[in-house]
């Protein structure tokens, strides 16, 4: 019992910085060891305590479990926060869920209506033991097999479990040597929750055959936990170099990656988006963006939703009909490519770099007000500035004889005032510059992979 107050004592000042708390308490053993162990933490360290009880109308001893719990508190001069779940509002399947999801939005109100900033629960090493054969019995992803960690955000602070190294025996043994008063859940002993039937006949059959067995699950659970953070983070750095534009990804880039990256990733970004497919269904888009006799295509996601491919570009959408073009605006950031389609590309860079190959186009100016720059293509009424005065950019076009179906996909490079400063192979604004080799300039590349 020493050992087990020592650990709590260290728990509690690594992981409860704050001197207030409010302890979620069911008047079961576990909560009731929980506020035994706050309450005899050294008056140094020890937080002012709030607690929170649900009386759920689900059983007849809940009128005596209130009882208890409210004269426990007012003899202690502990705060009590106390709500019934009327019956009325009972659902007629789901109660154990239901029943969760009122007593955490119980807790939520409290502490946005106190200020308390850490929540404290009982749950333990058994519970974390259970919770994981649960999930590997129902099968799943396998996020879902990450267990109940310590601590983790809520409402607009942190729920913290400083039970949670601890057994079910060690909790009834410290229960007993202080001669604590709490409550048996008669619902508890019944094998007709999954719960309790893990808990009744697979927790103890796996604890004789070793143990140690609820520590293991605890390191199996960390080691999963720190295995898929890292996973997680390098799948995120993989889309943000995947992505082009705010909605348009490069198959290039994803096809570059090994295969079990590409997999996560577009996983990954499927969940982004909220579209959950099954693993046939991934297999296929998978099949569908690595197809290379394939450059373009669409393949359906949802009732109206498609995957929809152009070379080297793919985006969501909701329509029928694909796209002519993926996007026709794009904000150019500093030394940094932007890849139109699959053939053209352009970037703003700062003094002479990159290389310029022979086939790139590009326009040279040195006024940094000119900046943030925009690719677009060609709007109703667009003129460009040209050292003879102002001319309509269609005249322009029609007086090249460039064909009415090109002109629709013409770029040009704009201010953020709209102003046009350049039509890649067709017209120049009378801000273009020639290239100085002693001068710092800016350059916008617009380069043609054919």
């Amino acid at each position: 019992m020493e050992n087990l107050a020592q650990s709590f004592f260290y728990n509690f000042r690594k992981y409860c910085p704050n001197q207030r708390v409010l302890v979620a308490v069911s008047t079961g053993v576990d909560s009731m060891v929980l506020l035994d162990l706050l309450s005899e933490l050294p008056e140094s360290v020890r937080p002012v305590i709030e607690v929170a009880y649900v009386d759920h109308k689900l059983r007849q001893e809940s009128q005596a479990e209130t009882s208890f719990i409210r004269n426990f508190c007012k003899k202690r001069h502990i705060k009590l926060h106390c709500r019934e779940w009327e019956t009325e509002i009972h659902p007629n399947v789901g109660i154990e869920s239901a029943a969760r999801t009122f007593r955490y939005k119980f807790f939520a109100d409290i502490m946005e209506k106190t200020g308390i900033k850490t929540l404290l629960t009982a749950h333990h090493a058994d519970d974390q033991a259970e919770t994981f054969l649960m999930k590997l019995v129902r099968g799943g992803n396998i996020q879902q097999l990450q267990g109940i960690r310590v601590t983790r955000r809520f409402a607009d602070g942190y729920l913290v479990r400083l039970l949670l190294n601890y057994s079910k025996d060690e909790i009834r043994e410290y229960a007993r040597k202080r001669d604590l008063i709490y409550f048996e859940d008669a619902t508890n002993r019944s094998n007709d929750y999954l719960r309790n039937r893990v808990r009744h006949l697979l927790v103890p059959k796996m604890k004789d055959e070793n143990s140690k067995f609820l520590e293991h699950v605890q390191s199996y659970e960390h080691q999963l936990s720190l295995l898929l953070c890292a996973t997680e983070e390098q799948v995120d750095n993989y889309l943000v170099e995947m992505q082009i534009n705010e909605t348009a990804f490069s198959v290039d880039f994803w096809l570059s990656l090994s295969k079990s990256w590409r997999t996560l990733v577009i996983r990954k970004l499927l969940e982004k988006y909220s579209r959950k497919l099954n693993e046939d269904s991934l297999n296929q888009i998978e099949s569908f963006l690595g197809n290379s006799q394939k450059p373009q295509g669409s393949i359906k996601i949802g009732m109206h939703e498609f995957l929809i491919k152009k070379y080297n570009l793919f985006y969501f959408d909701n329509k029928y009909q694909i796209k002519d073009e993926i996007q026709n605006k794009y904000r150019l950031k500093l030394d940094t490519w932007v890849f139109l389609n699959e053939k053209e590309e352009i970037g703003v860079f700062f003094n002479k770099k990159p290389e310029i190959l022979a086939t790139d186009q590009v326009f040279y100016f040195s006024d940094s007000q000119l900046l943030p720059l925009t690719i677009r293509h060609r709007n109703q009424g667009d003129r460009i500035h040209t050292k003879v005065g102002t001319q309509k950019l269609k005249k322009i076009l029609i007086d090249d004889k460039i064909p009415q179906d090109i002109r629709a996909k013409i770029w040009i490079v704009v201010t953020t005032e709209n102003l046009v400063l350049w039509v890649p192979s067709v017209k120049r604004s009378d801000l273009s510059e020639s290239p100085v080799n002693d001068k710092m300039q800016y350059m916008i590349i617009f380069r043609n992979k054919v």
